[in-house]
């Protein structure tokens, strides 16, 4: 009895988002292998990007005659803050992703197509066993269009937000009735999100998603498959044909470190479950996690990645800049103070300071210092430097430790802020095994980016100097020529233009030391004694036909000139040679 009311008690499930529910209403498709599929003319339109940022954001109600309310009024106003999101560049490449995944993982699975009919006649089991042909294809013969990607970032910086305001713009469940005329009785899930299990088990996550699909679509596979002690072998195919019955647009799974904490093997287990789902049945699935799961992905699944065309994103902390003023300048202007206080460019150091770009933090570091000065302030209730620190000392303890430690760059406290910050060489190793374009924003993006270009300007100017030596160069001279050639160009030039800027600079120093060696020495002013001989005139060797300094004889000759001179000699390279140069 105690067993049947635990079970009753685990099967009351509440999703953490839930959608709208619609009737189909179909919409002729402009892109030819969008057509006659039901599951895609269903979706609403694709969006445009100002639509996108329209929708997605989230601002509180605020009008100016507000400041004038009493305290307890204002105190809740302010409290508004807390659900304020912003559109930012991460949130519409995120919708645009989701857009294509669902869209493009739709192709291979028209109900109507003899081959989606065909695998519940086979069973789901034996198609995850048999996996795919050479061709792609499972041996019903549908082949997978679906794709799969990751978003990882820093704690609070708005990766479920972004994905869950990009999710809310489709409706959850579309009910089909007839379609072309012809009964078409079906409920379509367009997407279903949920959290990675805490204890990061394979077996957690099958009784979570027919506890959620029983609570959007009002049916009853938990009670009849989940609910008699069956096993991950037999919940894993029912998952699958629960799937593809309803058309399963895509499968998000949120807080993917949780698999981090796994026993040995338990976390590849469910990637691999993953990557069949999206080779296999044709499932598109988004992962979400912090950078704790970088690792993990990195090995186990890279295969579901390898087709994505979409790319993975990464959303770390906002740059102290254009990027950080913009999101400071939006939040600012819900103040409910009853004095306003400008942005000044103080407040702004300060609050990157003490939230070093983490988004969540900001937001709440702001709405507890407007609550601070209503409650504690002097009358003006101006908010100031002093006001940040002091609330972020008194009422942020517990973040502290964590924002010190990205503040201070400190390799040591890598473990505690190891979903705060990615390894170095975890991230070098994600990049790598990602064949599709991997999106970086935030303070990653600039790093990379300059760590990109120093790793570039090396490798040209070691074929800098390599060219100088190869023209007759000391190695201090080539060093010194190819440093500045870089340091006047941009790293995209050509490096065939390079190249000639430094023969350039070569004649130009030869020509330079040439006349220093032809100066007179000049006298000492204590030497007034007058030589009694001339000295002997050095004699000028003979030079071969072919010698460098044939080019520089005569007065007068420019640089241009002397160039030219050289290359029809045959002494220096024409451009289409410099071209062929390997170095």
């Amino acid at each position: 009895m105690g067993k049947k009311a635990n079970t009753e008690l685990v099967y009351h499930y509440t999703p953490s988002l839930i959608g709208k529910q619609v009737e189909a209403q179909y919409t002729p498709q402009v892109i030819g292998g969008y057509k006659n599929n039901p599951f895609i003319e269903a979706l609403p339109p694709i969006f445009e990007e100002e639509y996108v940022a329209t929708h997605v954001g989230k601002y509180p109600d605020y009008k100016e005659e507000q400041r004038k309310l009493g305290k307890q009024t204002r105190l809740h106003l302010i409290q508004q803050i807390s659900d304020y999101v912003e559109p930012l560049p991460s949130h519409l490449l995120v919708e645009q992703r989701l857009s294509r995944l669902i869209r493009h993982g739709y192709k291979a699975r028209n109900p109507f197509f003899p081959e989606t009919v065909r695998q519940f006649h086979i069973g789901f089991k034996e198609i995850l066993d048999a996996g795919v042909g050479m061709d792609g294809a499972n041996v019903a013969g549908v082949r997978s269009t679906a794709a799969g990607f990751a978003i990882l970032g820093v704690s609070g910086q708005g990766k479920t937000t972004a994905i869950e305001s990009s999710l809310l713009l489709y409706p959850q469940v579309i009910h089909h009735s007839y379609y072309n005329g012809q009964p078409f009785i079906r409920k379509q899930l367009v997407w279903l999100k949920l959290n990675c299990p805490f204890d990061g088990s394979l077996k957690g996550l099958c009784l979570n998603f027919f506890q959620a699909v029983d609570s959007h679509l009002g049916t009853n596979y938990f009670r009849k498959f989940a609910s008699k002690g069956s096993s991950v072998d037999i919940l894993i195919p029912i998952m699958a044909h629960i799937s593809t019955l309803h058309g399963l647009g895509t499968l998000v799974i949120d807080e993917i470190q949780n698999l981090s904490f796994m026993k040995s093997g338990g976390a590849e287990r469910m990637l691999n479950y993953f990557t069949q789902l999206i080779n296999t049945i044709g499932v598109p699935v988004v992962l979400i996690g912090t950078f704790k799961a970088m690792n993990l992905l990195s090995r186990s699944f890279s295969q579901a990645r390898r087709s994505t065309g979409q790319g993975d994103l990464i959303m770390d902390r906002l740059n102290e800049g254009e990027e950080w003023n913009y999101f400071l300048e939006r939040l600012w202007k819900y103040q409910w103070t009853s004095t306003s206080t400008k942005l000044s460019e103080a407040i702004k150091k300060t609050m990157y300071d003490l939230s070093q770009g983490i988004v969540d933090i900001a937001v709440k570091l702001y709405m507890l210092s407007q609550w601070e000065v209503i409650m504690y302030g002097d009358e003006k209730e101006r908010i100031t430097v002093s006001v940040f620190k002091n609330v972020a000392n008194r009422h942020m303890q517990l973040v502290q430790p964590m924002l010190k430690a990205l503040k201070r760059k400190d390799p040591s406290t890598k473990m505690l802020v190891d979903d705060l910050r990615p390894t170095w060489d975890t991230l070098d190793e994600f990049l790598q095994k990602a064949t599709e374009k991997v999106s970086l924003q935030g303070e990653i993006r600039t790093i990379v980016k300059r760590d990109e270009k120093t790793e570039m300007d090396h490798e040209r100017y070691l074929e800098l100097v390599k060219t100088a030596l190869d023209f007759g160069a000391t190695a201090n001279i080539a060093e010194e020529i190819a440093e500045r050639v870089l340091h006047r160009n941009e790293s995209e030039k050509n490096i065939v233009a390079l190249r000639r800027e430094v023969l350039e600079e070569l004649e130009v120093h030869v020509a330079a030391s040439d006349i220093v060696n032809l100066q007179p020495a000049t006298k000492s002013a204590c030497d007034t004694k007058p030589k009694s001989r001339k000295p002997r005139k050095k004699e000028q060797p003979v030079l071969e036909v072919d010698d460098l300094r044939n080019a520089a004889k005569g007065s007068g000759v420019k640089g241009e000139e002397l160039y030219e001179k050289l290359v029809e000699q045959g002494n220096v390279a024409t451009d289409e040679d410099l071209s062929r140069l390997i170095v």
